[in-house]
């Protein structure tokens, strides 16, 4: 997705930072978005896909950046499926929001940061429950094989062959990117993702469960089988959280001067061509 067009005459940019005009930082801050798990790495410099500044023009709402329709339906059906297989493997309850009723934050008392969990330990009387030492929980779903994706209207989309399969640029490469020596590696975009969210409830444990998923996947979600799939269960433990307390304060001052001010981090050069390339698309 483009810039926000209806919001193109409201920055500036001055010596690689962009600004926002008073008028819109006054009137629309209000509406400017939350630190959540998926942005979180972004801001501390440690994501693969967002840099800091990018994040920022999609927090204050200058930018819309939007998942590839079929990675969307595909998450949106299987996931529930895989929590599901948690549930009869710990024995235990999960609370899952459904994010339009929460607002799509279930942290509201949070000024900076928010998000919804993939699933949050509950008891008998639907309360939410951590002293148990039950997890929070975090989904995910990948491919097995690397696929190919192209930009189309400056979005990437799956690409796909005349029956609907994905393009496969490397088989099992995806899957071989999760391992090293010691089994599997959880990257650490996703450790910030679900280590946010339990430093938010004060909690210790979690649990990463992550489906690979076969190119037909992709094609007919709503077939999927947990029996015929690989689903990884992977425990994590922040007992000591003077590391992630690190990153939570840097992005609380990353907040304070950048979100709250209407001034954007520092451009790089690779940001300048970014956003030069998105006003031009805009533009055309």
């Amino acid at each position: 997705m483009p810039l926000v067009e209806k919001n193109i005459n409201n920055f500036s940019v001055i010596d690689n930072h962009v600004v926002l005009s008073e008028q819109y930082l006054k009137k629309q801050s209000f509406m400017f978005k939350k630190i959540t798990g998926t942005r979180f790495s972004s801001i501390v410099g440690l994501s693969k896909y967002n840099s800091p500044f990018k994040t920022w023009m999609i927090m204050t709402n200058l930018y819309r950046d939007v998942m590839d329709p079929t990675l969307a339906k595909v998450g949106n059906t299987i996931e529930p499926l895989v929590r599901e297989h948690v549930i009869s493997k710990l024995n235990c309850k999960f609370k899952v929001y459904e994010p339009a009723k929460c607002n799509w934050d279930v942290f509201p008392e949070n000024p900076i940061f928010g998000g919804i969990p993939d699933g949050e330990p509950i008891n008998e009387s639907g309360q939410l429950e951590y002293s148990t030492g039950l997890p929070m929980l975090e989904i995910k779903t990948t491919s097995i094989d690397s696929f190919v994706y192209k930009k189309e209207n400056h979005e990437l989309r799956l690409q796909k062959d005349a029956n609907g399969l994905p393009l496969i640029k490397e088989a099992g490469g995806k899957r071989a990117s999760w391992f090293n020596n010691q089994g599997i590696n959880i990257p650490d975009d996703y450790k910030l993702q679900l280590g946010l969210y339990l430093y938010l409830r004060n909690a210790n444990k979690g649990l990463f469960a992550i489906a690979f998923l076969k190119p037909e996947d992709y094609v007919h979600p709503e077939s999927f089988k947990i029996i015929d799939h690989e689903i990884a269960l992977v425990n994590m433990d922040i007992r000591d959280k003077a590391s992630l307390i690190q990153y939570v304060e840097a992005a609380k001052s990353w907040y304070i001067s950048y979100i709250k001010t209407g001034h954007s981090p520092q451009m790089t050069v690779e940001d300048k061509m970014w956003l030069e390339n998105e006003r031009t698309f805009l533009n055309r």
